[in-house]
């Protein structure tokens, strides 16, 4: 399977929930070198789903779960659980930065408020809704690093992106066939992040 070198260059849309989760739910899935971000032996984990659709050099859909981390004092993100609906995304991500991608089947509908279902081979994995709060948006860059596991090693990328926030509301599912570990009843945030264009990985002409 091919799929193009790293930067990835991704255009679309993402929806996210910001939920706490015990330590113990999350620390064994974490790479070497780093340790969850815990407060009263609780980490925050953020479920994503996201829409690329845009000019990017793939298009696809996924949805993930990311564990905040540190590796001494610096703060990272791990994905966990990630779900795409693309053979190049998947072996992409395995081979540049060791993310663990598996393929699954979605349906997305909407846009402000937006719907989303994802099935895996053994059944449902996950299904949720988002609605906007707010017809106002907010243009914020991000950047961060993830690091994941690769070839036995802890791997960094860097991550940044562009794009446009609104809070949202948001109500999840989690199937008997989703991830291990579920987050507490409800997320304790939830935005949209539209108009995004994300650089993941790191250019290998410069420096």
């Amino acid at each position: 399977m091919t799929y193009p070198p790293e930067p990835w260059y991704l255009e679309g849309r993402l929806y996210a929930s910001v939920w706490t989760a015990p330590r113990s739910d999350v620390a064994a899935s974490l790479p070497p070198e780093v340790r969850p971000v815990t407060l009263f032996g609780r980490a925050p984990v953020v479920t994503a789903w996201a829409v690329y659709e845009g000019d990017g050099v793939l298009r696809y859909r996924e949805v993930l779960r990311a564990v905040l981390v540190r590796r001494r004092l610096r703060l990272m993100a791990t994905v966990t659980d990630i779900r795409v609906d693309s053979e190049a995304s998947r072996a992409g991500g395995r081979a540049l930065w060791g993310v663990p991608k598996e393929l699954a089947a979605f349906r997305v509908t909407g846009h402000g408020t937006f719907s989303a279902r994802a099935r895996g081979e053994h059944g449902p994995l996950c299904a949720a809704r988002f609605r906007a709060l707010t017809r106002v948006s907010l243009r914020v860059p991000v950047a961060f690093h993830v690091a994941q596991t690769r070839g036995g090693r802890l791997h960094v990328s860097p991550v940044r992106c562009r794009g446009r926030i609104r809070p949202a509301r948001a109500s999840w599912e989690f199937g008997e066939a989703g991830p291990n570990g579920r987050p507490g009843r409800r997320p304790l945030l939830s935005v949209l992040y539209e108009d995004a264009r994300m650089l993941f990985g790191r250019d290998p002409h410069r420096p």
